[in-house]
C-alpha cells in the first residue's frame, strides 16, 4: 500500500538496514511471558490496563529527559503498568535491541518490542531477544507480509499486537489473522493525532478481537475511560508520561491512584 512522509521514510530505512545485515546468530530465549493474558489480568477489577513506553527520543516528541529506560521501566511496574513497551529503533527513538533485553531482565512484566519491523525474520530474531509481543504496522505492510508475520509471530510464541490507523487497515489486520488490534490515534505519515480516532475504530472491532489497545495522544484518566467506553482491553501510553520528571508518578496519577500519605 502507499504511505508518504514519516512512515515512509521510516520503513524505506528499515528494509534497507535489513537487506545490508545478515541474519542474527541465534541466541538462548528467555521463558516467555502472555502478553495478552496479562493484559487481559491485570484490567480485572480495575479500568484499562496500561502499556507503558520506554524511548528515549521520537520524529513527534524529541528528546525525553529519561535515558535510563531500566530506571523508567521499573517505575512504571510499581506505579502498575501491566506490561512495558521498548522502542528498539535508533535512528529516530534512540533505541536498540540492547534496551529490550535489558528492560526484560528487570522487570516481571511482558515486553513489547515496539518497532518498523518489516519481515518475518525480524518476528524471530525478536523472540530470542526476549520479546514477549511484536508491533506490526498494518500500514506499513503488504497483506502477504501481515499475515507471513503474524503466522510467523504465532509459530514461534510471541503475540502480534497489530496497529493500525484507519478501519480499513484495521479490517487487514483482522484479515490477516491478528488477535491482538492496536487503534494508533497518531496518523503515522503526517504525525498528527486524533484522540477520536481509536474511539471511532474499536467499537466496530470489539467482537472480533481478543484484545483491543488504543494508542496515541492519550493523557488523562479521562482519556482512559472513554477509551474503556469504546471497547479498549488497554491503551498505550508513553509521549506524555516520558515528558513529566517522575514518569512512574505521572502513571499513578494516570490510573487514578492516590499516592500515599506522607
Amino acid at each position: 500500500m502507499s504511505t508518504t512522509g514519516t512512515l515512509d521514510r521510516i520503513m524505506a530505512r528499515k528494509r534497507q538496514e535489513l537487506a545490508a545485515r545478515p541474519p542474527m546468530a541465534p541466541r538462548p530465549r528467555p521463558t516467555p511471558r502472555d502478553f495478552a493474558q496479562g493484559l487481559v489480568t491485570h484490567r480485572a477489577g480495575r479500568r484499562v490496563s496500561v502499556i507503558a513506553e520506554v524511548k528515549r527520543k521520537s520524529p513527534s516528541g524529541g528528546d525525553f529527559p529519561h535515558a535510563d529506560v531500566v530506571a523508567v521501566a521499573r517505575a512504571y511496574e510499581a506505579a502498575g503498568a501491566s506490561a512495558i513497551s521498548v522502542l528498539t529503533d535508533g535512528p529516530d527513538f534512540g533505541g536498540g535491541l540492547e534496551d529490550l533485553v535489558a528492560v526484560r531482565a528487570a522487570v516481571s512484566l511482558p515486553v513489547l518490542r515496539k518497532d518498523f519491523l518489516v519481515a518475518a525474520r525480524e518476528v524471530e530474531e525478536s523472540a530470542q531477544w526476549g520479546a514477549d509481543a511484536v508491533l506490526l504496522i498494518a500500514d506499513a505492510l503488504e497483506d502477504g507480509e501481515l499475515r507471513e508475520m503474524v503466522a510467523t509471530a504465532k509459530a514461534v510464541g510471541v503475540a502480534a499486537l497489530v496497529e493500525a490507523h484507519t478501519e480499513a487497515h484495521a479490517e487487514r489486520a483482522l484479515a490477516a489473522g491478528a488477535k491482538l488490534v492496536g487503534i494508533n490515534n497518531r496518523n503515522l505519515a503526517t504525525l498528527k493525532t486524533d484522540t477520536g480516532t481509536a474511539l471511532r475504530v474499536m467499537p466496530k472491532l470489539r467482537s472480533r478481537a481478543r484484545v483491543l489497545v488504543a494508542e496515541s495522544g492519550l493523557k488523562s484518566l479521562a482519556d482512559l475511560v472513554a477509551a474503556q467506553e469504546a471497547g479498549a482491553d488497554a491503551v498505550l501510553v508513553g509521549e506524555s508520561l516520558l515528558r513529566e520528571p517522575d514518569p512512574g508518578h505521572a502513571l499513578r496519577r494516570l490510573l487514578g491512584v492516590k499516592d500515599a500519605a506522607p
